[in-house]
């Protein structure tokens, strides 16, 4: 479904917070890979299922649709489901 070279990394970040999508976003391209961005779990479904990306940086705090709903949508898809996902928190209790 990718219409990257096979050799680019595609990365999907979501994050509601445009300073952190900034950041991770030139940290990432710095590096050759390319980005995608997403402000909010819905979108961040809508880009995956158009552009299966590498893996995802997931904010776990998000209004609406957190990065715990999301990710269990995603991998809800079996066309998603082996995607990597990294959560990205400032949450430190253990449940979490």
């Amino acid at each position: 479904m990718k219409t990257l070279q096979d050799d680019t990394r595609l990365i999907l970040i979501v994050d509601d917070s445009p300073d952190t999508l900034g950041m991770l976003n030139d940290a990432l391209e710095n590096t050759g890979m390319t980005t995608l961005v997403a402000l909010d779990g819905n979108q961040a479904i809508t880009i995956a299922q158009k552009l299966t990306p590498d893996v995802i940086l997931l904010d776990a705090i998000m209004p609406i649709i957190d990065g715990f709903e999301t990710c269990e949508k995603l991998k809800s898809n079996p066309a998603l489901r082996n995607i990597p996902v990294i959560f990205m928190t400032g949450l430190s209790d253990t449940e979490s």
